[in-house]
């Protein structure tokens, strides 16, 4: 695709105020050129610094916009199925003990120090 092809773009832009730190001290040798030593020369200073402000400004003018890129899509994601409810009774896991409790495990008496041995 050529430049020249799309949407037109605007010739001159906005100026770069930096661009005032190069045009107003070649503005000021112009007047001082133009009032002291040659009228013509002042003129032909002024005339740069014209043409300096006009590069600026057709350097800095907008570019064509650029398309809109389409927002890109995602997948819809589903949720995990559940798993189906079950009615009823839990299911069993192992043998169940006879009715009524077992008795404890018998454990191992606890040892307790005795008192302090006697001193001499």
């Amino acid at each position: 695709m050529s430049s020249r092809e799309g949407p037109a773009r605007r010739k001159f832009g906005r100026i770069d105020p930096y661009c005032l730190m190069a045009v107003l001290p070649v503005l000021l040798v112009a007047g001082i050129l133009g009032s002291l030593v040659n009228i013509m020369l002042g003129l032909g200073c002024a005339v740069f610094a014209g043409l300096i402000l006009l590069f600026d400004s057709w350097a800095n003018r907008p570019g064509p916009l650029p398309p809109e890129p389409e927002p890109e899509r995602r997948p819809v994601r589903q949720a995990p199925a559940r798993p189906p409810v079950r009615e009823g009774r839990p299911p069993v896991r192992g043998p169940r003990p006879p009715a009524g409790r077992a008795p404890a495990p018998a454990r191992a008496p606890v040892r307790r120090a005795g008192p302090p041995p006697a001193a001499r």
